[in-house]
């Protein structure tokens, strides 16, 4: 493994470098150096997703070669230190480099000092670090393979996805595949072991902003090899189509259970954390729960970050009528974070919820912590999920709501319910409520007491409820590419008197496939 010394500069410089010349029209092929994609531009430019995160893709060449270099498309919203990465197909590190100089948007291009050879016929992964998130994307990408050149990004299939992420605050291998076969648009500089051309790679001062050239040869014509093949995306490439959401029994703890630490009432704690008859409490500040099975409710007072991964967590301890739930010491505005990812969160087996209670999975006592629920599969309990403000909710199967009310008097349930708070995002989610007129709906925006913008749902499955969709206080809501299922009444249920409105409305269908227009 190696981290090389580095340098980067925008793509203009770096192929001025390297002794070819890059424009938005021009092919990275000019002068032996070969890269995937050319003119060619995101579907989206900025996901809203402002969480770190590492993504990358999957591909191969056909021929030996050297890897020169890592480029990747940039939205106006992806700010902060970039750090491309090659790695193996097993996740081992091979290079790494930091971009410097970056221009404030489109393709941005750094060089490693010493270039990776790779063998024909050999899956590489490449990838970025955003460190803020509102990376590019393209939904359904790699349903065929994508080839230019000797370059080839590899098809998604069910054994080897492509399209690939890891949230992490530093570089690291993104082993996650993406549900939606997603382009996030990295991309790598590579020349072949037959290109007769030659440069000389930048000298490099550690820290330093631009490289200064060093002496090199410019290409001639005749040993510039143009594209062999077409680099032309596969029809529905740059669209974001409806149907990218998870599927059921795809997410969540899927692992052996004899992998997970188990906690339950009377046994053992984590360190610092202890038994009470409301759950299992820890008061920790960032603290980070990996592969437990936590057999009793868990109770969070905390500050920093709660992460728990890869793991299941129960409700049904004694007295308690939650399962993750944040207790700050007050209300107040957002001062810490719940993450839940990979896990299995859910009421005890054989276990009846208190009555009255409409409670979620995943719970903030006061409305005041961020919630980042992805890959999870909730279930039940009354609610699936209440986003607050700046949660994520993608890729989670929610299901299974139960009713803890009577007939006169019926707790609320939704599949996603934010009751206030602004910049959510709500993507890739398989919502399967009940058809039933006590379900307010799938996924339903009420703010108690004011009116929020930056709310996205796109991509979901939305089936249950009284209608599938409801919005009262959300501001130009952005809904996009949903599939909607069945309802008692309708796809979209708004109330007058409400100030709800909608932002950009496309690409939302059925299950016939016909179009739901915007109330």
């Amino acid at each position: 493994m190696k981290i090389a010394v580095i340098a980067s500069v925008v793509l203009a410089l770096a192929g001025a470098a390297l002794g070819f010349a890059l424009s938005g029209n021009d092919s990275p092929a000019k002068s032996g150096i070969e890269s995937l994609w050319s003119a060619a531009a995101p579907a989206y430019t900025e996901s809203p997703d402002s969480t770190s995160v590492n993504v990358g893709l999957r591909f191969h060449s056909t021929v030996a070669g050297q890897i020169v270099g890592i480029r990747f498309y940039k939205g106006s919203g992806n700010t902060g230190t970039h750090v491309g990465s090659l790695w193996s197909a097993s996740g081992t590190l091979l290079n790494s480099v930091v971009f410097t100089n970056e221009a404030p948007t489109g393709w941005q291009a750094a060089t490693f000092a010493t270039p990776v050879d790779i063998a024909p016929s050999t899956t590489y992964e490449v990838s970025y670090l955003a460190p803020h998130g509102h990376y590019a994307f393209s939904d359904n990408y790699f349903k065929a393979a994508y080839q230019s050149g000797d370059l080839v990004a590899n098809q998604a299939k069910p054994q080897e996805a492509n399209g690939a992420y890891k949230y992490a605050d530093r570089p690291a291998a993104p082993v996650v595949a993406s549900p939606r076969a997603s382009n996030y648009w990295v991309d790598v500089l590579f020349k072949p072991s037959s290109a007769t051309s030659s440069f000389t790679l930048p000298s490099v001062t550690p820290g330093s902003g631009s490289p200064t050239p060093s002496a090199s040869s410019s290409p001639s014509a005749s040993a510039s090899p143009s594209l062999s093949r077409s680099a032309t995306p596969h029809a529905g490439a740059v669209t974001g189509p409806a149907g990218g959401y998870v599927k059921p029994g795809t997410v969540g703890y899927l692992g052996s259970k004899s992998a997970l630490k188990v906690y339950q009432p009377g046994g053992a704690a984590p360190g610092g954390c202890s038994w009470q008859s409301y759950g299992l409490r820890c008061d920790q500040t960032n603290l980070t729960l990996d592969h437990v099975w936590i057999k009793g409710s868990f109770y969070w007072t905390g500050s920093g970050r709660l992460t728990i991964s890869n793991s299941i967590v129960w409700g049904g301890t004694g007295d308690s009528w939650y399962a993750v739930l944040g207790h700050p010491d007050s209300s107040g505005a957002i001062d810490s974070t719940i993450e839940v990812t990979d896990s299995t969160v859910e009421w005890m087996p054989g276990q009846t919820m208190p009555p009255g209670e409409d409670v979620g999975p995943i719970w903030s006592a006061y409305g005041n912590q961020t919630l980042i629920a992805i890959r999870d599969d909730l279930s039940g309990m009354p609610q699936g999920i209440d986003p607050t403000a700046g949660s994520i909710i993608r890729d989670n199967w929610i299901h299974g709501l139960v009713q803890t009310g009577t007939a006169s008097t019926p707790a609320h349930l939704d599949g996603i319910f934010s009751q206030g708070g602004g910049n959510i995002t709500i993507e890739g989610n398989y919502v399967d409520a009940p058809v039933r007129s006590d379900v307010t709906a799938a996924i339903y925006i009420q703010d108690r007491g004011a009116t929020d913008t930056g709310i996205s749902i796109v991509g979901n499955y939305l089936n249950g409820g009284a209608f599938n969709l409801r919005n009262q206080t959300g501001i130009k809501v952005d809904v996009r590419n949903n599939t909607f299922a069945n309802s008692v009444w309708g796809t979209v249920g708004d109330l007058t008197g409400y100030p709800g409105t909608y932002g950009t409305w496309s690409g939302n269908v059925t299950l016939d496939g016909a179009a739901v227009t915007s109330p």
